[in-house]
């Protein structure tokens, strides 16, 4: 009787751990790719401060090019970067965006670099990067 109120216990303490985890857990969606970087929206924790903005956290891996890309145009400490994690705001309306938060991470997951502020609205050109996000993040 025992060894069943223990597996029990293990059970329901192993489903709660499961369900923390995937409550709190990103749901990184692909929405574009190159040969520099792969960019994920986290579809899990997008919020609409109004009814025209979109906040939208974004992840960014970078590639062995991305991050020669990233040494040439900000030095030597990128050499192992590994990924980006940035929130960003868009106005669908208007299609413009400005980033609120970044932060450059190694491959090892240590903090290369880290800022936030309300950037300056930037126009989402057709074609763009950018406007793949607002595709998917503005319906």
């Amino acid at each position: 009787m025992k060894s069943v109120s223990v597996k029990f216990w293990v059970i329901l303490i192993g489903l709660s751990i499961f369900s923390y985890a995937k409550a709190w857990g990103a749901d990184w969606k692909l929405y574009y790719r190159d040969d520099a970087r792969i960019r994920y929206y986290d579809a899990e924790r997008i919020t609409r401060p109004s009814m025209d903005i979109v906040r939208v956290w974004i992840k960014f891996e970078y590639t062995d090019k991305g991050a020669i890309e990233m040494v040439k145009n900000y030095g030597k400490k990128y050499e192992n970067i590994g990924q980006q994690i940035a929130l960003e705001e868009i106005n669908c309306l208007e299609k413009r965006w400005r980033n609120l938060s970044l932060t450059h991470y190694s491959k090892e997951g240590k903090v290369i670099f880290s800022g936030s502020h309300e950037g300056q609205w930037n126009l989402i050109v057709s074609g763009s990067v950018g406007e793949f996000l607002h595709k998917a993040v503005c319906k």
